[in-house]
C-alpha cells in the first residue's frame, strides 16, 4: 500500500487518460436502449407540452370547447405529466442498474489482478469502486440520455412551432439555438485546465485519507498522526481551492449562457411576435402559444451547470475505469512478451509428467506414482519493487507428510505462504500443488496467462488456474478474515455453490469439531450472530475456530497453517491447537510457526533460514563451476 499522502502508483495523469479510448465494458454497462429511453421520454414530454400550448392558444383566439378538445388537452397534459415523472423514475433506475453492472466489473478485475497487487493499491481501489463507480453510472445513465434529449427537443419544438404557428419565426429562432454548442465547447476549452487540477487534488486527498484510514495502527504506532494530519490538511486546502475555482468557473458559464442566449432568444421571439400580431399575420392566441414555446427553447439553458458537476466528473470517472479494467489485459501481454523473450515454449511449458488432470493429480497412467503434495524448485521469488526473499529454494512435501516450517522473522515464511496459495508468483523457478503449476513455467506469468498461452494445445482440464491451486488447499491464517455478515454465511463460503443452502445441521457439525458449538449456542442469535468488520465482533480464540469450522467444510486434502495461535492467549492456544489436530488427520499439513509450542506433533521440522542459505551455497556452487568450466553464466553473452 502507498504511504498516506501520496499519490498511488500507476494513476495516469488527467490529460493523457482522456485520449485513452473507453473500454468496451463500460459501453456494455449502458446498453444502448436505456440511452435512446431517455431521449424518446425528453421528446415526448416536449411534443405534447408544445402541442398543448397550441391548442391553449386557438382555445384564447376564440375555438369552442367541445368534448373532443377537452379530451384531447386532458391527454396532453396527462402524457407530459407522466414523462416529466417517468423520465426520473427511469433515470433512477437506469443509474442504479448501471451502478451494480460496474461495480462488479471493478471488483471482478480486483481478483483477476491478485491479492498482491490489489493490496499496493487497496485505497485507490476503494475509491475506485465507490465514488467513481457512482459518477461514472450518474453520468452514463442518469445524464447523458438527458442531456442529448434537452438538447435536442428545441429543434422538435421549433419543428412543432413552424407547422402550426410561423415558420419565419421558427426559423429564425433555430439559428440563435445553434449558438448554445459553440457556447459550451468554447467555455469547456477554457475550463478544462480548472477541471484537471479539481479532479487531481480530488483524487489525491481522497487516496490520502483513505491510505490513512487503512494504516492507522501503524501510524499511531510510528506517531506519525501530527505529520500525516499536517498532510492531509495541506491537500484538503488544495482541493478546496480547485473546487472553488470550478464552481466560479460553472457561475461563469451560467451566467454567460443565460445573458447571450435565454435573454437573447426570449426578446427576439417576443420582438418578432410582436412586429407579426400587428400587422396581423399572427393572431393573439398564436403569438401567445409562440413565446410560450420559446419557454421550452431555451430549455438546455436549465442543465447546462449540470455539465460540470456530473458531465466533467463523471467522464474523469468513467476513464479511470476504464484504465483499471484494461490494467489486467496489458499486464497479461507483457507477461507474455517477456516470456517469450526468455525463449519459453508456450505449448510445451507443462512436461508429460508434471501436467495435472482435473483431480490434481498427473494425467499419466493410473499406475504413476502421485506427485507430491508440495514441490518447490529452484525457485526464486520476492515481493514486487524488492530483492529476492530467497532464491533458487527446493522443498519437497510428501501427501500425507506433517511438515512445521520455522525461522525467525523476515526469513520468508509469509513469501512461502503467498507462493504456495498462487497469490505471489515465482520470479524463477515452478511452485507446483498437488501436480498442478501455480505459473506457467517462466518467472513472472500468471496462471491466467498460462491458460491462454495453452488453451489451443491442451484440454481444459489440463490448464493451470488459481481456483484448481487453491481447490486443493484449506487455509488458517495468523489473522482470520471474516466477511461483513453472521457466522452462518461466513461458514457457507466455504461450501460448494450448489450446497449453500445446506440445512444448518452441517453448520453446527462444523463448530462441534472446531470446539465453537457452545459459545455459538449461548449467543442470542446463534448462527445468526452478526461478526462485524473483520470478525471484531469475536474474540480472536473465536474468530480463528470460525476459520478452522470453514476449512473443515471446505474438506480440501492440503491444509496450510499460518502462524493461526499468534493472535490468541495461551488458553486460546490449546484449544485450537487442538481442534487443528483434529482437523490434520489424514490429510498433509504444512505449518508455519515461530515458537516451538505452537506446532503440532510433526514428522519434519524445517528451518527456512537453513533451507534458504543450504540453496544459496548450491546456486553459489553450481555459478562458480560454470565459470571455471568457460561456461557462460546467466545474465552474460551467449
Amino acid at each position: 500500500m502507498s504511504a498516506p499522502g501520496h499519490p498511488q502508483q500507476g494513476s495516469p495523469h488527467p490529460h493523457s487518460v482522456e485520449k485513452a479510448p473507453l473500454h468496451p465494458d463500460i459501453k456494455d454497462a449502458t446498453p444502448r436502449w436505456m440511452l435512446w429511453t431517455s431521449v424518446v421520454i425528453a421528446w415526448a414530454s416536449a411534443a405534447a407540452t408544445a402541442l398543448l400550448f397550441v391548442r391553449v392558444g386557438a382555445l384564447f383566439d376564440g375555438e369552442p370547447l367541445t368534448l373532443a378538445t377537452g379530451i384531447g388537452l386532458a391527454l396532453l397534459i396527462a402524457v407530459a405529466a407522466a414523462c416529466a415523472w417517468g423520465g426520473v423514475v427511469f433515470s433512477d433506475w437506469a443509474s442504479s442498474t448501471t451502478e451494480r453492472r460496474l461495480r462488479a466489473l471493478v471488483i471482478s478485475r480486483v481478483f483477476d489482478l491478485g491479492a498482491v497487487a490489489a493490496n499496493r493499491r487497496s485505497s485507490s481501489l476503494i475509491s475506485l469502486a465507490t465514488d467513481a463507480v457512482d459518477r461514472t453510472a450518474h453520468y452514463r445513465a442518469g445524464f447523458l440520455g438527458p442531456i442529448v434529449g434537452a438538447l435536442t427537443t428545441p429543434l422538435l419544438v421549433l419543428g412543432i412551432m413552424a407547422l402550426t404557428t410561423s415558420a419565419e419565426i421558427a426559423g429564425w429562432v433555430a439559428l440563435l439555438v445553434l449558438l448554445v454548442p459553440v457556447l459550451i465547447g468554447g467555455f469547456q476549452r477554457l475550463v478544462r485546465p480548472v477541471g484537471a487540477a479539481y479532479r487531481r487534488s480530488r483524487g489525491q486527498l481522497t487516496s490520502s485519507f483513505l491510505g490513512a484510514i487503512t494504516a492507522l495502527e501503524d501510524i499511531v504506532y510510528a506517531r506519525a498522526g501530527r505529520r500525516i494530519g499536517d498532510d492531509l490538511a495541506r491537500r484538503g486546502e488544495a482541493h478546496r481551492r480547485n473546487l472553488m475555482r470550478l464552481l466560479a468557473g460553472n457561475q461563469l458559464l451560467i451566467l454567460v449562457v443565460d445573458a447571450a442566449f435565454s435573454l437573447t432568444v426570449i426578446v427576439a421571439a417576443a420582438a418578432l411576435t410582436t412586429a407579426r400580431v400587428s400587422n396581423g399575420s399572427l393572431s393573439l392566441g398564436e403569438g401567445m402559444a409562440i413565446l410560450l414555446m420559446a419557454t421550452l427553447v431555451i430549455g438546455p439553458v436549465d442543465i447546462v451547470g449540470q455539465f460540470f458537476y456530473i458531465g466533467v466528473s463523471g467522464r474523469a470517472a468513467q476513464q479511470r475505469i476504464s484504465g483499471h479494467l484494461g490494467e489486467s489485459a496489458a499486464n497479461a501481454d507483457a507477461q507474455a512478451t517477456t516470456t517469450t523473450a526468455r525463449g519459453a515454449a508456450p505449448a510445451d511449458h507443462l512436461g508429460e509428467g508434471n501436467r495435472p488432470n482435473a483431480t490434481g493429480t498427473d494425467a499419466g497412467d493410473s499406475t504413476d506414482p502421485p506427485p507430491p503434495a508440495l514441490e518447490l524448485r529452484t525457485v526464486t521469488a520476492g515481493w514486487p519493487g524488492a530483492d529476492p526473499v530467497f532464491e533458487n529454494l527446493d522443498l519437497r512435501i510428501e501427501r500425507g507428510e506433517r511438515v512445521a516450517i520455522v525461522g525467525p522473522s523476515g526469513v520468508g515464511k509469509s513469501t512461502l505462504s503467498a507462493l504456495i496459495q498462487a497469490h505471489l508468483t515465482p520470479q524463477e523457478g515452478q511452485v507446483l500443488v498437488d501436480g498442478t503449476p501455480t505459473t506457467a513455467g517462466a518467472g513472472n506469468v500468471t496462471l491466467t496467462e498460462a491458460a491462454r498461452q495453452v488453451a489451443a494445445h491442451a484440454p481444459a482440464e489440463y490448464l493451470p488456474d488459481e481456483s484448481a491451486v487453491r481447490s486443493r488447499l484449506g487455509v488458517v491464517e495468523q489473522r482470520t478474515f471474516l466477511f461483513m455478515g453472521t457466522i452462518a454465511d461466513n461458514l457457507r463460503l466455504a461450501l460448494p455453490a450448489d450446497t449453500h443452502a445446506a440445512d444448518d445441521s452441517l453448520l453446527w457439525e462444523a463448530l462441534d469439531f472446531a470446539g465453537l458449538r457452545a459459545d455459538v449456542e449461548a449467543m442470542p442469535d446463534g448462527l445468526a450472530t452478526e461478526v462485524g468488520d473483520h470478525g471484531r465482533l469475536l474474540s480472536g480464540g473465536q474468530a480463528q475456530r470460525l476459520a478452522i469450522a470453514r476449512a473443515w467444510l471446505r474438506d480440501a486434502p492440503i491444509l496450510l497453517f499460518d502462524e493461526p495461535t499468534s493472535q490468541v492467549d495461551l488458553a486460546g492456544e490449546a484449544a485450537i491447537l487442538a481442534a487443528l489436530n483434529r482437523l490434520g488427520a489424514d490429510r498433509t499439513v504444512i505449518m508455519i510457526a515461530h515458537r516451538p509450542e505452537a506446532i503440532l506433533a510433526a514428522d519434519r521440522v524445517i528451518d527456512l533460514s537453513e533451507l534458504s542459505a543450504q540453496s544459496s551455497n548450491r546456486a553459489d556452487s553450481s555459478t562458480r563451476a560454470h565459470t571455471s568450466s568457460g561456461t557462460p553464466v546467466r545474465g552474460e553473452a551467449q
